[in-house]
């Protein structure tokens, strides 16, 4: 009864995820040692999949239609991907540094209108018993105090500083070569298995690995190309309205779009907090008009470039996102929901798989009908046979 009951299997999933993340958090001073070491390795290995998956239709193409041996492929597709990377630093990375050091320096006059927006509410009737000016004194919030907090922070821990600077080197460099590995011996590793583990296979496994990799290449590839889409639509609509920082704020949502459910909303927040204090009315356009590009993507774009490859509850993903952001920050929100999906399937494949050699095997009435009756059959023939050599 409970087992067919949508409503308990959705709640113990949602209890089960919220104790693993409980038990993580508790667990921090242990668990956060080894997962420093994981992310040494699984950031680059999870970027190079990202890469991989993106760039093998390519190499495939140039192999199967375009008769090109595939090493010649990869190099001609890592050129590519090369030269795309060194237009964009030529070309939008001097306009993003531009975009970024303006939106650092016109802060101050965020912070300044949003001073000048609690005096006019000290100034209302309503706030005239609570004195804002003081309370805003206490708490020491000036722009000078609060850049003196940050490189206070930033001065007592350079061992971090160090530490992470390390990392993305170690990460820039291992992504590449992870990325060469998976193109040139990628399509080996499937039949590697079924020449090996997989010779006798009875669970019919190697077919699900090869539907999981069609799924994850199509789900990869789908939001990636969703990615640019939102990315241009909104830098486009973000030039027209006029908004300041339109490229900064264009690739900040382009980003946040391959993060499930709840990311097209997360890119709307640099722009909403860059322009709600000095340029409402175009903020509040910018708004109106992104929420008219989700809808159409939700509803046209999405649904024929992705598709439903990843069915999951949308609790579910909330969950799973509050756990990677944990664990591996931003990747580990895009990654979470496809390293889910194929976990819950393989379960789903081991656990059928189970139930039918528990199953007991269920005889035919038919044949049970038919030995019954020879059986008879013969016992009638003996009894014959004894009478016939008694009366003889």
């Amino acid at each position: 009864m409970f087992r067919r009951n949508k409503l308990f299997f959705w709640t113990a999933e949602i209890l089960l995820l919220t104790l693993i993340l409980y038990l993580w958090r508790e667990m921090g001073a242990i668990v956060t040692p080894f997962v420093m070491v994981a992310n040494t390795i699984m950031i680059p290995f999870l970027l190079g999949g990202f890469f991989y998956y993106l760039t093998n239709p390519i190499v495939t193409f140039l192999e199967k239609k375009c008769k090109i041996n595939r090493l010649i492929g990869v190099l001609i597709t890592l050129c590519a991907l090369i030269g795309t990377i060194v237009v964009g630093v030529v070309y939008l990375l001097p306009i993003l540094i531009n975009q970024l050091t303006s939106l650092i320096i016109s802060s101050q006059n965020i912070y300044s209108r949003l001073q000048d927006l609690i005096y006019d509410l000290s100034m209302n009737p309503i706030f005239q018993n609570i004195d804002i000016q003081k309370t805003i004194q206490q708490l020491n919030l000036s722009y000078v105090d609060i850049l003196q907090n940050i490189l206070n922070s930033v001065s007592n821990s350079l061992g971090s500083v160090l530490s992470a600077l390390f990392s993305t080197v170690l990460i820039l460099i291992m992504t590449p070569v992870f990325l060469i590995y998976f193109l040139l011996d990628g399509h080996k590793f499937l039949p590697m298995l079924e020449r090996t583990v997989l010779k006798h296979d009875k669970l019919n496994f190697s077919s699900l690995l090869k539907n999981l990799n069609a799924t994850v290449a199509r789900y990869i590839s789908g939001i990636a190309i969703d990615a640019v889409i939102i990315g241009c639509l909104a830098y486009v609509g973000y030039s027209i309205i006029g908004l300041r920082y339109a490229l900064v704020f264009a690739i900040f949502s382009g980003i946040a779009n391959l993060i499930p459910y709840v990311g097209p909303s997360i890119g709307l927040i640099p722009m909403i907090i860059a322009n709600v204090f000095t340029d409402p009315h175009r903020a509040l356009i910018a708004v109106i008009y992104m929420l008219i590009i989700q809808q159409v993507d939700g509803n046209i774009l999405y649904p024929r470039i992705v598709g439903g490859v990843m069915k999951v509850h949308p609790i579910t993903i909330l969950v799973l996102l509050l756990l990677s952001s944990n664990i591996y920050g931003v990747i580990g929100m895009i990654v979470a929901v496809p390293t889910y999906s194929i976990l819950k399937k393989l379960l789903s494949s081991w656990r059928n798989y189970m139930k039918i050699i528990k199953k007991p095997k269920k005889k035919n009435k038919k044949n049970q009908n038919q030995s019954k009756n020879q059986g008879d059959l013969i016992f009638l023939i003996k009894r014959l046979e004894v009478r016939l050599v008694k009366s003889v």
